[in-house]
């Protein structure tokens, strides 16, 4: 008899709100990120009660800022590919949160998001309000924080309800496509007794995964033996290493250039003879098929262009982006499906032809010049740092990629390294920030990603904006609390450079351009960071001289590693221009 089955061989009566955490483990979740209020009590004795009776549950896992806790979740998802979940409390909680809903919705990242509600009665019945927040977070419709966000949400009215929608809501966040759910959480509603029959039965729904159209597949064959110039743009991760590697054999074998253009997932490998870089031009204006791989925005339509004769293919679990009010990036062939069995597909058949000819693969891969330039420019970045002791973000990539040559690794970059002088050649080894902008996500996502892989070597690197902004002491403070020993690097200009970037694009030659500070970007007095670090007993050290890089870089390593300690670095480089 298994554990499961002996656990629900005997029915009995139980608090509502402590079926929660046991029926998660029975979905296949491991761990719920839980930051607790006045709306837990259920939920908190729940768990006391399955532990004096032995019942496995999800390991909660405490973390004390709910954007923090949406970031870990995430982290650990994009690394492991397992399901997530995170509980918050009511309102306040949810709207703590919801910038890390709106990112896991932007990269159909599956989590189930929680939150309690605050009790709907003053009194009278078990779990009414006893405290005045129990007025003051009362909402008409809590879960319009998210709903747009979000696949699906719902409030649990009846507490035989819950293990049934806690089902639902994990096979609406895994289906195709995938992205955050949420499931409101009633005090009065979890705090009664309910039934615990069903609490190990099996899930009640089979996860929907999208499979391509075969035909769709065979055309698309038909158009890479005719296409000249195909080009393929990436911009999400593959579902796994299988699919990682198939692709790259791929376009490899058939001479299919490849951009990573805004890239937050890597799809292939930076040292790929056909990786032409993160820059779509000259190809996309001379490509004449243009396959977009799961890439919410392949292009920038106002400097960018292709051909008129181009054909453009979007492929992946959601081509045309339904979440996205207006894109308008046209599509002569739409193929759905998630990523790993389109890739699978489009592999087997073109195997299956072998008609591509030789000279046609030869002629397209003369055209690719990424790989020469992406060393040359590695080079040339090194070296000027070296002559002027001056560092950029460039330089602290180009030297952070030599040393991580020699290490299994995992980089969150966000606003921090350049993917193309980092060099990334393996599956899950590079995420970025998503599109959303939601920002404050790199530490939170690489906490998140070593509690999945403890053995792995996990970078955040962030300008000092995104550290500001991911609640550092709550992160340095996860860290120690759960040994999650990372490597924490802060490229520090002391500003917003993405805002001030983005006002002297729009207005080169404007009155901000004239101005020695550009007005609403400034970060001065920038704070001191090791201390911030060091107050979680993390090891600590600024860097402002270019020749002290490589060996600051390598003790930090090493101290993640061999002491597993967390370990900040904060870097000086210049100014955005």
């Amino acid at each position: 008899m298994s554990e499961n089955e002996d656990h629900n061989s005997a029915s009995s009566l139980s608090i509502a709100g402590g079926l929660i955490l046991p029926r998660l483990k029975v979905l296949g979740i491991e761990h719920v990120y839980v930051n607790s209020g006045t709306d837990f009590p259920p939920i908190i004795e729940g768990l006391a009660e399955a532990t004096f009776k032995g019942i496995p549950f999800s390991e909660p896992i405490l973390v004390p800022h709910e954007h923090v806790a949406m970031g870990m979740a995430y982290g650990n998802y994009k690394v492991s590919r397992s399901p997530q979940a995170v509980i918050l409390h009511t309102n306040v909680g949810l709207a703590n949160a919801t910038t890390g809903i709106i990112n896991a919705a932007c990269e159909n990242v599956p989590i189930i998001v929680m939150s309690g509600r605050t009790p709907v009665t003053e009194v009278g019945r078990f779990g009414s309000r006893t405290v005045p927040i129990g007025w003051g977070q009362e909402m008409f419709d809590q879960a319009s924080l998210i709903r747009e966000a979000c696949k699906w949400e719902y409030e649990v009215r009846f507490p035989e309800q819950l293990i049934e929608l806690l089902d639902r809501a994990y096979v609406m966040a895994n289906s195709t496509p995938k992205g955050p759910v949420y499931l409101s959480l009633p005090r009065e509603v979890i705090s009664m007794k309910v039934d615990t029959h069903k609490l190990f039965s099996k899930p009640g729904f089979a996860i929907f995964e999208s499979t391509p159209d075969v035909d769709k597949i065979e055309l698309l064959c038909d158009w890479l033996e005719q296409s000249s110039s195909p080009l393929l743009i990436t911009q999400r991760d593959c579902d796994d290493e299988s699919s990682f590697r198939q692709l790259n054999t791929l376009i490899d074998k058939y001479g299919i250039a490849a951009c990573t253009w805004w890239a937050t997932g890597l799809t292939v490998s930076t040292e790929n003879p056909c990786h032409i870089g993160s820059n779509p031009q000259p190809y996309l204006e001379n490509a004449d098929l243009i396959l977009v791989l799961n890439s919410p925005a392949p292009w920038q339509p106002s400097i960018h262009k292709i051909s008129n004769k181009a054909k453009v293919v979007n492929l992946g679990p959601d081509p045309l982006f339904s979440r996205f009010p207006i894109r308008n990036f046209g599509s002569d062939l739409t193929i759905s499906g998630e990523v790993s069995a389109i890739i699978k597909e489009l592999s087997m058949q073109l195997e299956q032809r072998n008609k591509i000819l030789t000279d046609k693969i030869q002629k397209r891969k003369n055209t690719f010049t990424g790989q020469d330039k992406k060393r040359s420019d590695r080079t040339k970045v090194i070296e000027k740092s070296i002559k002027s002791g001056i560092m950029t973000k460039q330089a602290v990539s180009s030297v952070l990629g030599q040393i991580l040559h020699d290490f299994d690794s995992t980089v969150f970059s966000e606003l921090g390294a350049d993917l193309d002088l980092l060099g990334r050649t393996s599956h899950g080894s590079w995420f970025q920030e998503p599109y959303s902008g939601g920002l404050g996500w790199s530490f939170p996502s690489a906490l998140g990603a070593k509690m999945a892989n403890p053995e792995k070597l996990i970078i955040a690197i962030m300008g000092d904006g995104s550290y500001l902004f991911a609640n550092p002491t709550v992160c340095h403070q996860v860290a120690e609390a759960l040994r999650l020993p990372i490597l924490v690097v802060v490229l520090n200009n002391r500003e917003w450079g993405a805002v001030k970037h983005s006002v002297l694009n729009m207005f080169p030659d404007g009155f901000a351009s004239r101005m020695n500070n550009v007005p609403l970007t400034s970060l001065e007095p920038s704070p001191d960071f090791c201390k911030v670090a060091s107050a979680s007993n993390a090891w600590s050290q600024r860097v402002d001289v270019f020749s002290e890089l490589k060996d600051v870089l390598l003790k930090g390593i090493e101290v993640t590693m061999n002491e597993q300690r967390a370990a900040l670095i904060e870097v000086i480089v210049t100014s955005t221009q």
